[in-house]
This record gives structure tokens, sequence and C-alpha cells, in this order.
């Protein structure tokens, strides 16, 4: 039985979709990396999407090698800790290491989704808790003073041999030396109330140098000193704020690292794990503490289900999408409430070394400069007030942080859900703390240069400026320079004028290397430059700049072989130039712009411009059929009317008829037997066509006949119109060149005429010579 099968059209799609070929292994792989490399929304798409499906074919592999491993260890250290944050040793109040924290999940490889749901979940808690720990311990190691312990032994070595190599007898008696005299340069100057100010100043150096190089840093480093001080001072006052009446500031700095584990690692965990903090019964509470230290995601499990809890089991044996929501929240505006802390934490290491800083600095204006009036003078007191006012921001920076752990502490356990809205909502509400505690900066900042300029006047004897500091000796605070902020901006500063400096553009061999897409940019205006340059690299050949570059390659080419043909930029070469560029298809303008790159004089571009419209446009209404036969004869006529004109414009018109009549020489057809002149004029037709005299139109139609042509072979009609095209352009080039011979005007014309005479003649016919 015959089949009728549909026909589809090769230009419908449907056509392609059936199209075997198409869906070729090969082939369906070329398509997708052509459609995902399309955009970069889709590249990263499919990047994600890749990780996580490799990751989900892992994970199973994973899992139970890391089950294996927890079944077979007998340590008491858990198997999934993160080890490369177990050295911070930070615990929660249940004595649990915040590294050995794990996500509690089962999912099995025969359902993918809940495997590729855990993966992102152990994704994100990792780098919850890298976060959490992070910040946690730089609080506690800061707030609790141990790296000044580390400090202090190198940095009092380094004060003691500083004070034994400038306090000596020798640089206190020239220091004094210089001091006296600008005392009696005062009296002799009339300044006696300035004079006696001066040595005020220097006996007050004196007495206080002596304490003060005994023991240089005993100031600021020992346990009773500034920063010491400072610091319980600030736990104390914030506890206080807080309702803690009599508060002890070595308790609340031993017990801030606990109380940062509860309240950001351990209740936010288990809101996020199990939907709600597990610690509420004792049961679970010992139970999941239990899972932790023993590393084991199954016996969490169990531990779950066996103290009752049937939500939290739940939940551990079903990994929701919403899990993926509440991690993603914690991890945004949890990092923000602990960015803030140590942020805070960062200040106040940064104050008590710019205390220390400056302590060292006034080593040198006791052991000198606090002699000697002027700028040395007033540097000492500048590292005097700045080491006490770096001492105090410190007291405030502690207040700040010891206030908001404390603050955050209360709200965390009065809050509902453990404090996962403080969380959320406080991280909103806490981007104003970056700004208040910065405005709160640069104003103590202010105090103390105040202060520093207040006395640097009263010693120089002047009112101080109600404006900013008169001398950038110790302007600037060393907590101010490295502080985060200052330090991102300065850096970022740094970058700009690096992008923007010419050595980096050498180096990288573009301008602004660090700019986003400055590569791609590079590369364009390198291609720009190239084609400007008439150049068309590689790159650019496929668009249509490139393509536009090319075409005015070739027409400027043409333009200069031109030029090389007729041994000069005349009338005649722009002439040839112009045909031939416009045979490429361009314009008059093109041809313009290519005898401008040739070098052509201006006016003999114009004129050939003109010559060459005028022709085409009386050819128009020429009544012979062979068209360039027909250009022949308006050139002829126009370069006869211009007689009358300048040189110039003759000269163009002459040169297009000899164009003309070259141009319908090489486009006329050739014999194909190859016979003398003589021995073709031996036919008849020949004679009568090519060589024989006719006084009129009428005469030459009575003898030559279309019958005649019509029993001619084709080799002869072709030996015609080769002979009339050649005799005519050998006479157009004699009369460019003559103009003004009167026998080689009338051999034009009559070269002319006779080509006429054969195209009107056979006009209307298939047998003319022209087209065969």
């Amino acid at each position: 039985m015959r089949q009728h099968l549909p026909r589809l059209d090769p230009d419908s799609g449907l056509f392609h979709a059936w199209d075997p070929m198409r869906w070729s292994p090969r082939a369906a792989v070329g398509r997708c990396r052509v459609w995902i490399a399309a955009t970069r929304p889709r590249r990263v798409t499919a990047g994600v999407l890749i990780n996580l499906l490799f990751l989900a074919l892992i994970w199973p592999l994973s899992g139970s090698a890391a089950a294996g491993r927890s079944d077979t260890n007998t340590s008491s250290r858990s198997t999934s800790a993160i080890d490369g944050l177990a050295w911070t040793d930070i615990r929660d109040s249940s004595g649990i290491p915040l590294s050995n924290y794990l996500f509690a999940t089962d999912s099995s490889i025969l359902n993918p989704l809940e495997t590729s749901i855990a993966v992102v979940l152990g994704l994100l808690f990792t780098i919850f808790m890298v976060v959490v720990i992070s910040a946690i311990w730089l609080t506690g190691f800061v707030v609790s003073f141990r790296w000044l312990d580390w400090l202090s032994t190198p940095l009092n070595a380094l004060a003691d041999g500083l004070r034994n190599q400038i306090a000596t007898p020798i640089m206190l008696a020239v220091a004094a030396s210089i001091g006296a005299f600008f005392v009696a340069w005062f009296i002799v100057r009339g300044y006696h109330a300035k004079a006696v100010l001066q040595v005020v100043a220097m006996l007050v150096v004196a007495v206080t140098g002596v304490g003060y190089l005994a023991h240089p840093l005993a100031a600021v480093l020992s346990p009773n000193g500034l920063l010491a001080q400072g610091r319980d001072v600030g736990i104390s006052v914030a506890a206080g704020l807080n309702g803690d009446s009599r508060p002890d500031p070595r308790s609340i700095v031993a017990d801030l690292d606990t109380t940062l584990a509860d309240n950001f690692a351990r209740h936010p965990l288990q809101v996020w794990n199990f939907g709600h903090v597990i610690d509420d019964s004792p049961r679970c509470r010992t139970a999941w503490s239990s899972g932790i230290l023993a590393g084991s995601e199954a016996q969490v499990t169990n531990g779950m289900r066996d103290c009752g809890d049937a939500f939290a089991h739940t939940k551990i044996m079903n990994p929701s999408l919403g899990q993926v929501g509440t991690g993603l929240i914690l991890l945004i505006f949890g990092t923000i409430l602990l960015l803030f802390m140590s942020y805070l934490s960062i200040k106040i290491f940064l104050a008590a070394l710019s205390s220390i800083y400056h302590a060292i600095l006034a080593i040198f204006g006791f052991a000198a400069g606090g002699f000697i009036y002027g700028p040395t003078q007033e540097f000492l007191v500048r590292n005097l007030v700045d080491t006490v006012g770096d001492a105090l921001a410190l007291v405030v920076y502690t207040t700040y942080l010891g206030c908001y752990t404390l603050v955050l502490d209360h709200v965390f356990r009065s809050a509902p859900d453990s404090g996962m809205a403080a969380i959320f909502v406080g991280g909103i509400v806490l981007i104003a703390g970056f700004i208040l505690l910065r405005r709160l900066d640069l104003h103590l900042l202010g105090g103390q240069r105040g202060t520093a300029e207040k006395i640097r006047a009263a010693l120089e004897g002047k009112p101080a400026p109600a404006s900013g500091p008169s001398s950038g000796i110790g302007e600037a605070s060393l907590r101010y320079s490295l502080s985060p902020g200052h330090v991102m901006g300065t850096a970022l500063r740094d970058v700009a004028e690096f992008n923007a400096n010419p050595l980096a553009s050498f180096v990288f061999r573009r301008s602004s290397p660090l700019t986003h897409f400055s590569k791609r940019m590079q590369e364009m205006n390198y291609l720009n430059y190239e084609l400007l340059r008439g150049t068309v690299p590689q790159g650019a050949a496929a668009g249509w700049m490139g393509r536009l570059t090319l075409g005015k390659n070739a027409h400027d080419a043409a333009a200069r072989a031109a030029v090389r043909d007729f041994d000069g930029t005349h009338a005649r070469a722009a002439a040839a130039a112009m045909t031939t560029i416009l045979n490429l298809g361009a314009d008059r303008a093109d041809v313009m712009g290519a005898l401008a790159v040739a070098r052509f004089p201006r006016e003999i571009r114009r004129w050939a411009a003109e010559a060459h419209a005028r022709t085409m446009q009386s050819a128009e209404d020429n009544p012979m059929e062979y068209g360039p036969l027909k250009r022949v004869a308006a050139a002829l006529d126009l370069a006869e009317n211009s007689r009358q004109f300048g040189i110039v414009e003759r000269n163009a018109h002459n040169a297009q008829f000899a164009e003309s009549a070259a141009m319908f020489y090489r486009l006329t057809p050739r014999p194909v037997r190859n016979r003398s002149d003589a021995n073709w004029e031996t036919d008849p037709l020949i004679w009568d066509t090519v060589r024989r005299t006719y006084a009129t139109f009428d005469d030459f139609q009575r003898v030559v006949t279309p019958e005649r042509f019509a029993k001619a072979d084709e080799d002869t009609r072709r030996y015609i119109a080769y002979r009339l095209s050649r005799d005519l352009a050998e006479t157009a080039e004699r009369y460019y060149h003559s103009p003004d011979e009167p026998n080689i005007r009338k051999e034009a014309m009559r070269r002319k005429n006779r080509a006429m005479y054969v195209d009107l003649r056979l006009a209307g016919t298939n047998i003319g010579p022209w087209t065969n």
C-alpha cells in the first residue's frame, strides 16, 4: 500500500526540526554552547547549575565517607570540625566549640532536589560559621587585651633602647642650651612674658621628663596604665548603663565570647536548622550537644527523635527552600551586626596602638625637643595630647562596644524566636551605626587637635586659631589613618591614581588597565586606529567598518594605480581612476576622496567628476542602442562643445572622451581567429563597413545591410566591432593629446560616426557586433 507522507517546506522551522543531523550529539552540544555563551546571565546560571550538579553527585559519597570515619574514630574531636578555625577555641555556654557545629540534614541521591538543597544549605552554613567565629574571636581577643601582653616586652625594650640612645647628658645639655638661646632672644626683643613662659615650659619638661624617661611606656602598657584602665572603665560604664550596679569588668570580658557564641551562633543555628530553639528542652539540649561533639548528623537526627521533638526531626529529614531563605537572612543581616562589632574592635585596637605610638614619639620630645621653642616643642605637646586622647577614645569605643554587646544580649534574650527578629531588624537599623560612629570618631579627633592647638598657642603667647591646626606635625592620628574606612578610601584613591598613571598604561599596554572593560576598550581603540590608517585587522574584517575600510582601500589603490599607469596626476589619470572606482560600486563622493588620497589637484578632481556626470547624463538621450558607444558619442560632443571654456575643463572633457573610448574598446568582443588586418579586409563586408567612405548615413545603409550581416559568420562580426572600437580608442588618445589638430578632430568624428552607423543600422536585430 502506498503511503502518502506530508511534504515539508524547506524554509519552514518544522523542516529543520525534523532534520536528523540537527539532533546529533555534536550539533546539540554546539547549539547549547552557543546559547549559553550568548549573554552573561546565561553563563553565570549555567556555571552555578553545573557546580550544584557536581556537588549533588559527590555529596552522598562524601557523606558516607564522613560517616564511616566518624564511626571508626574513637577520639573526642569532631570529624566535621572547621579545622582552620579550631585554634580560636570559641565555645558556647555548653562548652561546645563553634568550629564543631554542623547543619543536620538527611537527603538521598534518589531525591536530587533535596540533595541540591542540602548542598546549598551546607555552603551557606560554612560561610556563616566562618564569619561568626572570626568576628567573635576578634572581639574577644581585642577586648581581653591579651595582645597587649604579647607586645609589652618588645615595645618596652624598644622604648628603653631609644631612651638610652637619645636621652644622654650631652643631648640634654645641647637641647637646654638651644632653649636658653630662645629665652635670651625673647628678653632682648622685649618679650619678657614669653621668656618667662618658655622658662616654665622647659622646667616642666625637665621635671616631667625624668619620671617619664625612667619607664617610657609604663603609662600605657602597665596593668594599671591608661589602656587597661580605659578598657575597664568602658566596660564598667557599659554595664552600668545596662542596669548592673556593681559590674566586674574582668568577668564580663571572660563571659563575652560565650554570650556572643550563644546569641550569634548556637540559637540562630537551631532556629535555622530546626525551626525553633531546642535548648528550651533539657533533653534536646543535651542530645544536640552530644551529636555536635560527636560530629554525627545521624546522632543529631536520632537525638531529636528520642527527645520527643518531632518537628525538629521532620525539619532534618525534609530540607526545604525556606531554610535557604533563613540562611540568607542570617548570613546577610547577621554579618552586618558582626561586622559592626568587628569594626568597633578594630577601632579599639587602633586607638591602643595609636596611644602607644605617640608615647614612643614623646621620648624624643622629653629627651630634647621639648626644651626648644617652636615645632619640636609643639611635637611633644601633640604626642602627649594624642597619647591621652587615644586612651580616652579607647574608653569611648569600649563603652560603645560594651553597650552594643550587652544591649544585644538583652534583646536576644527577650526577643521572640530567640533573636531572629533582632538580627533582621538590627541589621537594617545598624547601618546608621556606622555613620554615627564615624561622626563620633571625627569629633574625638577634632577635640584632640583643638586641645593641642590651644596648648601650642599658649606656649607661643598667641590666641588659638578658630579653624584647624596651623602645622602639619602630628596632625594625622594613627588610629584615624589606619581605620578601616580611611584605609579603604586611601586604597581606592591609590588604585585610581595608579589606574590613571602613564606607567600603568605602559606596563599593561592599555590605558586605565583596572577599569571595567578596559581591555575591550583598548581593542576597540586599536581597531579604530588601524581602520583610520586604512589597515583592516583580522578582528575587524567581519564588521561593517572593516568592509567599508576595505572598499575605501580598493578605491585609493585604484586611484594610485591610475597615477602610475598614466604617469602623473593629470586629467587623463583622473578620468581613468573615476571609471575604475565607479565600476567598484562607489559613488562620485568616494571617487573624490580617493583622488584626494592620490594627491590629484583640487580643480582636476572637480572637473573630472563634472565631465563624467555630464557624459552620463547626455548619453541617456542618445538614440544608439549600445551603452558604451552612447557614452563615447556623448563625451566627444561635450569635448567639442567645451573648446571655448578654460583649459582645466577642456582637458577634463577630452580625457573623459579618451577614457570612454578606451572603455568601449575594452568591452568589445574579440574575434577567435588570429589574422592580420589585411587578411580580414579581403572580406567585402569588412571592407565596406570599416574602410569605405560614405557621405551620409543613407549611403552607408544602402551598402551595409542587415542581410549581409546575417550571412556573415560570428567571427567576422566580432572583428568588425573590434576594429571599429580599436580605431576609435586610438584616435581618442591622439585627440586628448592634440585637441586643436583639425585632422585628428575630423578623424575622431569620422570614427565615431562609423561606429554609430553600424549600431543604428543593426538596431533591433540580434546580429549586432557589440554583443556577439
